[in-house]
């Protein structure tokens, strides 16, 4: 992604309806005319198309070059694409399951990336009556030369944040909530429920101490606003956008052929931290 989030968010919406309506568009004049509602005409358009085509080209030669696939090709002349099938199938049923989800699976679906795309040894979503902050929480071994002893200190651990938008951007405010919360998980001071003079002890199955190693990663069913995605930039948090929560999952060959149905189940099969 592009450090000027803003102008990028804009283009990666335009790629994913490029997929998603690539069977009954299959240029890129018809899809400059669908998603801004212009005419091919003039010179501005025309400047317009040309700088928009040359834009998919690159988008999808670094996508190529990212994963392995193929997933469009483009004739520069005539400026006629072709998705392929088989994965613009894939796309549309994760699409749909990101667009029809309730915000508790989709926690649980951040928490299955965590698990397929990650490939993070143990993941859960975490309670919803008292995450704190924290959605879902993974971890791996980081380290293959340790001594028996050592390994219980191995530990790589994913947190993150999940919000399910559907026309809300994430912005700065829930940026700044996960950082506390990661902070806060590391230094033990929210881990504890005191209910009167009792305490009950949260989370507490995580092996984090000072030193544990720990990536925040926030993940978003929309996109973000530019100053929060600068933010996580900053700040080392794994910004992931839906279109790039869709392409992972879309390249993973766990996922290849799946129905809507399967990926729920997927889904709903990640269980909650205790």
């Amino acid at each position: 992604m592009g450090y000027f989030y803003e102008e990028e968010k804009k283009f990666r919406e335009v790629m994913e309806k490029l997929i998603l309506y690539s069977d009954r568009i299959d240029n890129v004049y018809g899809l400059y005319e669908e998603v801004y509602g212009k005419e091919y005409g003039d010179g501005e358009s025309g400047r317009e198309i040309e700088e928009l085509a040359e834009k998919i080209s690159l988008f999808f030669e670094n996508v190529k070059e990212k994963y392995n696939y193929c997933l469009l090709e483009m004739d520069t002349d005539t400026l006629i694409y072709k998705v392929d099938d088989h994965y613009k199938n894939d796309m549309m049923n994760l699409t749909k399951v990101i667009e029809q989800i309730t915000a508790d699976d989709f926690e649980k679906m951040c928490a299955l990336f965590l698990k397929e795309i990650v490939k993070c040894e143990s993941v859960n979503a975490t309670q919803r009556s008292h995450d704190q902050g924290i959605d879902f929480v993974g971890y791996k071994k980081y380290i293959r030369c340790l001594t028996t002893e050592e390994q219980n200190k191995n530990l790589l651990y994913v947190i993150g944040q999940a919000k399910h938008y559907k026309d809300t951007c994430v912005d700065t405010k829930e940026i700044r909530e996960l950082a506390g919360a990661v902070y806060l998980l590391r230094t033990n001071d929210f881990a504890k429920k005191r209910n009167g003079k009792s305490e009950k002890v949260i989370y507490s199955n995580l092996n984090i101490d000072a030193f544990t190693p720990i990536v925040p990663c926030f993940i978003t069913s929309n996109y973000f606003s530019d100053y929060a995605y600068v933010l996580c930039r900053n700040a080392a948090i794994i910004a992931i956008d839906r279109l790039s929560l869709i392409l992972n999952f879309l390249f993973s060959n766990k996922f290849n052929a799946m129905s809507q149905k399967e990926i729920m189940e997927e889904i709903q099969s990640i269980e909650r931290i205790k």
